[in-house]
């Protein structure tokens, strides 16, 4: 989230997305003075000169400072920093600064190539001024040396930029504007010479008269002077004129300007942009698209507002209900009303489409038209409607008019939901700022709830207006099952009700898109990607569809092949999930769910490819294909991306009556999770597993989730709390009876007394493992109890019978392949060597083990393995070499939330101040 700062009108700070209430006196002074020379040092005599004009307290330096301190704390206190010199320069980009982009703009308009471009650039200036620069603001300083300045920069601008629209023709449009500036500023001469000449070129000429004499008496009476030789000559030449001018009678159809519009700033610069660089005097199209209630009817006004001058002759406006219930406006019936617009009588129309588009393009010809196409379906209901001549085509849609764009030559533009410090300003326009600043973490809430969504936001508004606090409600629209209740207004108005105008979207959908969004509906993930979109919907055309939802905004494809949609059309979509049948969308999650398990099955099988899985006897063959893979890398990336999604599949699953997927499909992630997830989302994720088990009664399920817990807890360093896990998982395990399940946390029950230093029960429990695994051959396991026996021995000082243990367990680990169980037995086999001060070879064996935790992507355990490695160095009288490895090692671990970076942070200070 960036900053915001308007001081070009209401005081408004936006800081890091929050808004920030700098309290009015010498604290807001001393913020516009670093303010006005934004990303350069000021020196303290010049802030002390601006603070205090005439008289400044005793101590300038002390007072000062304790400003600036004041200022940090309600900004942050990386945005002001202190210089040499003992200067302070605040640090926010100048173009987040409404003043500095106004003056930039400023200085682009004079470097313009082009009447049309400098046009455009004053006007993007001119609307950063929202009322008198610095309001509620009292200081010597700025009502002498700053605001005057502005104001002649910005009647300077406003000059030009009449002087401008004049010249392109745009006299009638602009006299409204010219009352009010003259009534506003009577002494202003040039307004009203500007005034007169529009006035005149209209054909207005009493009006240019009248206003002449106005002008003269003002000057005589109140500045004691004459007209100019300008004003003089433009009066003669009215006078010699002896026919007054028909006035236009072109239509002038653009709704109004939105009072309460706010934010787009970057939209509106981009729109003026396509306009410039269109290339010439012919027709432009511009398409504005986007998801239902984001706003582009109101970008399109705001900036057909701006832009209405360079199209002085004819202005029409064409709702084309593109996605209304009873169906869009027929092209024909579309042209025949912008004829009607234009004056053709109805008998002078023709019958046939064809022949009424030809006779827009004629009756249009050489008119300087804007045309204003509202809420189309497609690109085939607007080519009939577009001029041949020099014209600007305005058109808003859901709908991503791509064939537009291709044959037509459109410039399209995609427009996305709101920034939050642009959604909590348009909900400020509504409710006052003084709310917002009152309540800022419930308004910052309330706006999220909208999902950014201005339409939802200005529905929220009206409620928050009768509602006693934001508070309220927030806790209203947090209940999901109701939140589209709360946004709807019961009209069934795309324009004012949210449920209405995402229903007129997708009942325009094509039958299968309409149920891809369905299915969509009961998905529980954030995103989906597009195989399992596939298995989802049950259909072979799923791109397509998904492709029609993307194009229609009621979903984004934020990655190429992962889909998503927004909360509130997701919502949406779980509503019209129900119009499936229950057989439907119980094929739909057994699809889905087949996907995600037989996919992670294939995926484990790449991570750890000598494990035993006897969690997965007796399922049934997959009813859709999975996705195969060709590397570890390729698996453990595929785990990666789908992390979030298959957690809350198995959530899901969980709590929609197939317990039996929930469990497996957390159980084909363990060493996933082992290598990179924190750990309270690890005993979060197994808990909800083990439950899962306990109702689908599969005592197995129980067994091996509750071991799974257990080592989560014991890479914690929670033994205690994982040897009761253990324990309760082989008794599962023996009450089956299944020898590997207790040989397995037998062996577990062994680690976790080796780490509680506790030996004999360490020894005793690892010994019996080894027995059981022995009896199914399987060295994979009796390797690791090896492992775990070396290092009982090695807390008894044994280093020797330690380092037997691990080159035994290193020999039969080949076996099995698995580089993650050799790398631990590799670092273990290091400390034994670092106990017998044999250095080079701990040094050695460290070194293979974090080069194999490396190549498996184990980060975790390799910023083990480096803590360990750096201690050693360190002993062998290799300190620098070891603080670089314990530095890489708390970067690692502190990404992963590992609750020992703290530790390990601790220790490196110690380090730094011993060997200093």
């Amino acid at each position: 989230m960036g900053h915001d700062v308007r001081v070009l009108g209401a005081w408004q700070v936006c800081v890091n997305g929050r808004q920030v209430d700098i309290p009015a006196g010498q604290l807001r002074v001393l913020f516009t003075s670093l303010l006005l020379s934004a990303n350069k040092p000021v020196r303290v005599d010049r802030l002390a000169e601006q603070l205090w004009p005439e008289h400044g307290p005793a101590s300038i330096r002390g007072s000062l400072h304790t400003y600036v301190r004041r200022l940090r704390k309600l900004l942050g206190s990386e945005l002001i920093q202190t210089g040499a010199g003992g200067t302070y320069q605040l640090t926010i980009p100048d173009h987040a600064i409404d003043v500095h982009r106004f003056r930039d703009l400023l200085d682009q308009a004079r470097a313009a190539k082009t009447p049309t471009e400098e046009l455009v650039l004053l006007t993007a200036a001119l609307e950063l001024w929202r009322g008198t620069p610095f309001e509620d603001m009292y200081s010597t300083w700025l009502d002498r040396d700053v605001i005057p300045r502005l104001t002649e920069e910005w009647f300077a601008a406003t000059g030009r930029r009449i002087d401008l629209q004049l010249a392109a023709g745009a006299s009638e449009q602009l006299i409204p504007e010219l009352y009010e500036l003259t009534s506003q500023y009577p002494a202003r001469e040039s307004l009203w010479l500007q005034l007169i000449t529009a006035l005149h070129r209209a054909g207005r000429r009493a009006e240019a008269l009248t206003s002449y004499r106005q002008v003269r008496d003002i000057l005589r009476e109140e500045l004691g002077i004459e007209p100019s030789p300008q004003l003089d000559d433009l009066q003669r030449t009215i006078l010699l004129e002896t026919d007054e001018r028909p006035a236009t009678t072109s239509p002038r159809q653009l709704p109004h300007d939105i009072a309460r519009f706010t934010g787009r700033t970057d939209e509106l610069d981009s729109l003026d942009q396509l306009w410039v660089n269109r290339g010439n005097d012919g027709l432009a199209i511009i398409s504005i698209d986007g998801a239902p209630g984001v706003g582009k009817t109101t970008l399109a006004i705001r900036w057909a507002h701006r832009i209405v001058h360079m199209y002085p002759d004819v202005q029409l406006y064409l709702n084309l209900r593109g996605y209304a219930p009873d169906g869009p406006v027929t092209p024909a019936a579309a042209v025949e009303t912008l004829l009607r617009s234009l004056g053709v009588s109805n008998e002078v129309i023709p019958s046939g489409l064809d022949e009424r588009s030809a006779l827009l393009r004629s009756t249009l010809s050489g008119r300087r038209t804007l045309l204003f196409l509202d809420n189309a379906r497609d690109a085939e209901q607007v080519r009939p409607l577009l001029p041949s001549t020099t014209a600007l085509v305005i058109v808003t849609s859901r709908n991503q008019l791509r064939a537009l764009s291709i044959r037509d030559g459109a410039y399209r533009l995609t427009l996305h939901r709101l920034h939050c410090e642009q959604s909590l300003e348009l909900l400020a326009s509504a409710i006052g700022h003084h709310r917002i600043t009152k309540d800022i973490a419930y308004a910052g809430k309330l706006v999220e709830l909208c999902d950014h969504l201005p339409l939802a936001i200005a529905i929220v508004a009206e409620r928050a207006l009768r509602a006693g606090s934001l508070r309220e409600v927030v806790t209203a629209l947090e209940d999901e099952q109701a939140r589209l209740d709360n946004l709807d207004t019961r009209d069934n108005n795309p324009y004012t009700s949210l449920r209405a105008a995402l229903t007129w979207s997708y009942h325009a959908l094509s039958q299968q898109a309409a149920a891809m969004f369905r299915k969509l509906g009961m998905y529980p993930g954030n995103d989906i990607g597009l195989p399992a979109a596939i298995a989802l919907a049950g259909m072979p055309q799923a791109q397509t569809a998904l492709d029609q939802l993307v194009a229609a905004h009621l979903a984004e494809e934020r990655q190429p092949g992962r889909y998503e949609l927004h909360d509130l059309v997701r919502l949406y979509a779980a509503e019209t999930a129900e119009q499936d049948t229950p057989e439907e969308r119980h094929a739909a999650a057994n699809r889905v769910l087949d996907w995600y398990l037989h996919t992670a099955i294939n995926a484990d099988r790449f991570v750890d490819p000598g494990r035993h899985r006897e969690f997965l006897k007796g399922i049934p063959a997959p009813t859709v294909a999975p996705k195969d893979f060709t590397s570890a890398r390729e698996a453990r990336a595929w785990f990666g991306q789908e992390y979030d999604s298959l957690r809350s599949v198995t959530a899901w699953a969980a709590a929609h009556g197939f317990p039996g997927y929930a469990w497996r499909i957390a159980m084909t992630m363990t060493t996933f999770f082992d290598y990179a997830i924190p750990w309270h989302d690890g005993v979060e994720f197994y808990q909800a597993a083990y439950k899962a088990a306990k109702t689908a009664g599969e005592t197995v399920g129980e067994g091996y989730t509750l071991n799974s817990l257990g080592c989560v807890l014991l890479d914690m360093g929670e033994q205690r709390a994982a040897i009761a896990r253990f324990r309760a998982s082989r008794s599962k395990f023996q009450s089956l009876p299944d020898l590997r399940g207790t040989a397995m946390t037998t062996g577990n029950i062994g680690l976790a007394h080796v780490e509680l230093d506790e030996t004999d029960e360490a020894m005793r429990y690892t010994r019996q493992a080894m027995e059981l695994f022995e009896q199914l051959g399987d060295n994979r396991g009796i390797s690791r109890n090896l492992d775990n026996l070396g290092i009982a021995y090695a807390n008894k000082g044994e280093y020797w019978n330690a380092v037997e243990c691990y080159q035994k367990a290193v020999v039969l680990n080949y076996d099995s392949g698995n580089a993650d169980h050799e790398a631990w037995v590799l670092t273990h086999m290091g400390a034994a060597y670092t106990g017998l001060r044999e250095y080079s070879l701990a040094i050695r064996a460290y070194r293979n083990a974090v080069g194999l935790f490396r190549s498996t992507g184990n980060t975790r355990h390799m910023a083990r393995v480096l803590i360990d490695l750096g201690s050693t160095l360190d002993q062998a009288g290799h300190p620098g070499i070891a603080r670089g490895i314990w530095e890489a090692a708390v970067a690692v671990m502190t990404d992963l939330a590992d609750p020992r970076a703290h530790e390990l942070t601790e220790k490196l200070e110690r380090f730094s101040r011993i060997k200093l």
